[in-house]
């Protein structure tokens, strides 16, 4: 009885003395193999004309820029004018809108057709 565990003894001594060696052996192993060798990969970028393409990509979006803030200018313009338009509009329809309003508290009768017409004419009437 006394041999075994004696033994047992000697093997439980051993274990962490074997862990430590076979986690070092493991770090050894790994860093080894994520060495490349020399020579191994892409070769490098000896591209002579690489300077002059990123010149050329850096003007054309600068080219595309400038045309952007001037197209950018003429759509608010456009916009702009839209709105001064559809303001002047409103003020038409609150006109007759009021016009309306007038007819209905002194009790006249409506006249559709009338209203319709002016409607019309000041809505295809220029701006201005």
């Amino acid at each position: 009885m006394n041999a075994l565990n004696y033994q047992e003894e000697g093997v439980m001594k051993n274990i962490p003395q074997f862990l430590c060696t076979a986690s070092f052996a493991l770090i050894l192993a790994t860093s080894a193999f994520a060495q490349k060798p020399t020579g191994v990969g892409p070769p490098p970028n000896n591209n002579p004309n690489l300077d002059d393409r990123a010149r050329q990509v850096d003007e054309t979006r600068l080219r595309s820029a400038a045309m952007d803030s001037g197209a950018n200018a003429e759509n608010e313009k456009r916009l702009q004018a839209a709105i001064a338009h559809m303001k002047e509009d409103f003020i038409r329809v609150q006109v007759v809108r009021n016009d309306i309003a007038r007819n209905l508290v002194a009790q006249k009768p409506l006249d559709y057709k009338c209203y319709r017409n002016r409607l019309l004419r000041s809505m295809s009437a220029p701006a201005g």
